[in-house]
């Protein structure tokens, strides 16, 4: 090794290179355990908790590196040419050109996920890939150089000549102020704009889920893709919105692909052995089969990246808190702002013409006896109605139901379902009388649903989202309604610059699909 010092901008911009590529990296395994649950074999080795916002950081930090490197390469082959000088190829030019291709390819498709362009799901396994690639560049480069010189290798690339010192202050002063710069323009500029078309106070708007109304087709579109989620064809959807307002309401038309319309929720068999539910991962809390299709919609005045912050990824984010059962993360709030989260439910709410009124806030406590922890996601107070699970407490070996039907007979429908049969999988409360051993006639084999209303719909906070969706043709046609301001203080108020999340599920209970940048209303529209 030369024992030439580097210049202070070739050690700034190796240093700079080093801590983005790592923390890009392994933020970016994080991210890729949700869809890829064989990376969680290292997840001791991946860091926890609100990974997005490193991640692009990360990102934002390496592009200011390699836009750097690409000038100062750019002038100096121009000098090369000029010397007519030309360097030996070696085992280390050669890997370095190696984990340059890798980080020119990691940039490109990261940004092009970023921006929502292209096939999203054959750029994200080109990320995917790339990653990989760097490292392996990292072992090859950064591993045999150790190898080769030892310590004398890290005094190699940090130690600037002493006349040099100065300088490489000055350029270490300036790197923060270009990258809290772009991170300024990234974070503030870098929104979905869905502008809001204002319609007049007595508008009938029919929340059936047909979006028939002239209005809606002078409504504003906007179309974003997301990626991730389960069962969808490469795990991927485009969702198309539009909104409208009133001064008193907003009303929202949502519609997106999914090539089935699942209305399953984990249906209870009776077996030889007793009664049984049907699911293939409710175990772990991560079912992707015997699950109903769901809506997400989460409005937060804040914007930052990760859902506004709300997105902590890994099994064990919080420290003194139970773990989550599939690895996958928690959603909660650190900042003691409150966020909006409407869950429409093909099976559950669909019926009640409701999205469930939830609020991502602070951890909640630990409640005894209660088998899932759910950190932050809660659900807004009501005053009565509710569905509820038919079993008395969960085991995968068997259940016992809370009830069972008075008659036999009732159960016929949902033996045998064939594709595209319309069926309602609820079943009422008062049609149905307690379980008893000794009543239990009904044979091996036989399929009962789980959902079990115990009175039509909501009453209070939770029932402030209205809503119905249809399916039809390959997709669902979602309407939503909730006054601008509820007053309740487990809602935010919408607002102009209010800024939305979106997520599918194909009959999927945690396996969302996403997108990166959020989508930011605009009021000042009018028709």
């Amino acid at each position: 090794m030369s024992d030439r010092s580097k210049s202070p901008m070739w050690i700034l911009l190796h240093t700079a290179l080093v801590i983005a590529v790592i923390c890009s990296l392994f933020s970016g395994l994080r991210i890729a355990t949700l869809t890829k649950p064989a990376i969680a074999s290292i997840e001791e080795l991946l860091p926890q908790g609100e990974v997005h916002s490193v991640h692009f950081f990360s990102a934002l930090l390496l592009s200011l590196v390699a836009l750097s490197y690409l000038y100062s390469n750019a002038i100096r082959l121009y000098r090369i040419e000029q010397s007519c000088a030309h360097k030996q190829w070696n085992y280390h030019r050669v890997v370095t050109w190696g984990g340059i291709s890798f980080i020119g390819i990691s940039l490109a498709s990261g940004w092009l996920l970023f921006a929502g362009i292209g096939q999203l799901s054959l750029v994200r396994i080109l990320h995917f890939f790339a990653a990989l690639g760097l490292s392996a560049y990292i072992f090859l480069h950064a591993g045999v150089y150790l190898l080769q010189f030892g310590q004398s290798a890290l005094l190699y690339i940090l130690k600037p000549a002493t006349n040099k010192r100065i300088q490489l202050a000055l350029l270490c002063s300036l790197l923060p102020i270009f990258l809290l710069s772009g991170w300024l323009l990234l974070t503030k500029f870098s929104y979905y704009q869905l502008p809001v078309t204002s319609i007049p106070i007595h508008t009938i708007i029919d929340i059936d889920g047909h979006a028939d109304e002239p209005q809606w087709a002078k409504a504003w579109p906007l179309k974003i893709s997301t990626d991730g989620g389960a069962n969808f064809y490469q795990g991927r959807t485009d969702v198309h919105l539009k909104a409208l307002q009133n001064g008193e309401e907003i009303y929202f038309h949502i519609s997106w692909q999914d090539p089935t319309e699942s209305l399953t929720h984990l249906p209870l068999i009776k077996t030889d052995q007793g009664w049984k539910i049907q699911q293939q991962g409710f175990e772990n809390f991560d079912e992707k089969n015997f699950y109903e299709d769901k809506f997400a919609l989460l409005l937060s005045s804040h914007c930052n990246f990760g859902g506004a912050g709300t997105a902590h990824l890994g099994r064990s984010p919080l420290a003194n808190k139970p773990s989550n059962w599939h690895g996958k993360g928690y959603h909660y709030s650190q900042s003691g702002q409150l966020h909006d989260l409407w869950h429409w439910k093909a099976v559950r709410t669909n019926k009640m013409y409701l999205a469930d009124d939830n609020f991502i806030g602070a951890p909640d406590k630990v409640r005894a006896g209660k088998r899932r922890y759910t950190a932050g996601y809660q659900q807004d107070a009501k005053e009565s109605g509710a569905y509820l699970l038919n079993w008395k407490w969960y085991s995968p070996t068997g259940i016992t139901p809370k009830r069972l039907p008075s008659d036999d007979n009732v159960l016929a429908p949902f033996q045998n379902v064939k594709e595209g049969q319309e069926l309602d999988w609820t079943i009422s409360w008062f049609d149905y009388q307690p379980y008893s051993a000794e009543s239990d006639r009904i044979a091996p084999g036989t399929l009962m649903p789980s959902v079990l209303y115990t009175s039509n719909r909501f009453e209070g906070d939770r029932a402030d989202v209205r809503a119905k969706g249809i399916w039809r043709d390959g997709y669902w046609s979602l309407e939503l309604v909730r006054k601008l301001n509820t007053a309740s203080p487990l809602d935010i108020p919408i607002e102009d610059g209010t800024c939305l999340w979106v997520s599918a599920f194909d009959r999927a209970q945690v396996a969302h699909t996403r997108h990166t940048r959020a989508i930011q209303l605009n009021l000042s529209k009018a028709l």
